[in-house]
């Protein structure tokens, strides 16, 4: 539909598809402050966690330290973004908290409370989206019936009322009624993007933890999932980790980054201090890698290296 010098593209787009790829791009959100709250929805106190590799007859090998004492606070309907490149412990902290990993040492609290004291209470309220949702989405189910089945442990809902609630809340992902008895294959990317969605937020759980949740999916289809899960987020007022590589879609989504380097935090802060304003080498580093973008009324953009002054 366009073809020319990479000048041109970004700066002076003339197709009508071209502008739209280039709005698409992620830009700084909404500032929001949080004022300081005496029980944390979340607090990580000290958590360290060692992978060990399988030693002679069934013992334990040696251990690798993916965490070293990490410590984290989410504050009631805040979204905290995780960031760090490959092997950073971001991953690995993710899956702690939602419980997918057993930690070494340290503690996890819910509301103040240590969450093994009520598991059942913890699983319902602490819900995971993945980077993949075509691997965590069983093929063999409609649509309808993938979101019912986070339902399935919840007292007292009838399985008229389950099915109710699992339309609903597709319909309130951009899933109408249509989608219902498709089959994972039948839809794209995005849309079991939205499916993974639906299935964490049917619960209404007070905490959401998103694994690099549009990381696979395009510039378009991108925007309309980090649309999506911003309106949900304010709707619903979950508070969120949000764990992703991508710095520019941190700069859209997330209140406060935390920074992690070899499974320890070096820096974290309000998100416009970190990117205005980074302390640590290895968080200047990540933002020197990724250009700024000044969108101009043409359309276009012009790229600006962060830092460069």
């Amino acid at each position: 539909v366009e073809s020319g010098t990479t000048d041109d593209i970004l700066t002076n787009p003339q197709h009508a598809y071209t502008r739209k790829l280039l709005s698409s791009l992620p830009g700084r959100g909404e500032t929001r402050a949080f004022p300081p709250d005496d029980t944390p929805v979340l607090s990580v106190e000290n958590v360290i966690v060692d992978y060990h590799k399988a030693g002679a007859l069934f013992r334990k090998g040696q251990a690798k330290r993916a965490l070293h004492g990490v410590s984290v606070d989410i504050r009631q309907g805040e979204v905290v973004a995780l960031v760090g490149g490959s092997g950073s412990g971001k991953t690995t902290l993710g899956r702690t908290i939602a419980g997918l990993i057993h930690q070494t040492s340290g503690d996890i609290l819910f509301n103040g409370k240590p969450r093994e004291r009520d598991w059942a209470h913890y699983r319902q309220n602490c819900q995971m989206v993945f980077q993949d949702p075509y691997s965590s989405l069983d093929p063999r189910m409609t649509i309808v019936k993938l979101v019912e089945e986070a339902l399935r442990t919840m007292p007292g809902l009838s399985a008229a009322e389950r099915r109710r609630r699992a339309l609903a809340t597709l319909a309130e992902v951009g899933l109408p009624g249509e989608f219902a008895e498709r089959l994972p294959h039948e839809l794209s990317g995005g849309q079991r993007q939205r499916v993974a969605i639906a299935r964490a937020v049917v619960r209404e759980p007070k905490l959401l933890i998103a694994d690099e949740p549009v990381s696979a999916l395009d510039v378009t289809v991108r925007a309309q999932v980090l649309a999506l899960f911003a309106d949900l987020q304010k709707k619903h007022g979950f508070s969120c980790l949000f764990i992703s590589h991508d710095l520019s879609v941190v700069e859209q989504i997330a209140d406060r980054v935390i920074v992690m380097q070899h499974g320890n935090i070096v820096e974290e802060g309000p998100r416009d201090e970190i990117f205005d304003r980074p302390q640590h080498a290895y968080t200047q580093r990540l933002l020197s890698a990724i250009p700024a973008l000044d969108f101009n009324e043409t359309g276009g953009v012009k790229l600006k290296w962060r830092l460069e002054e």
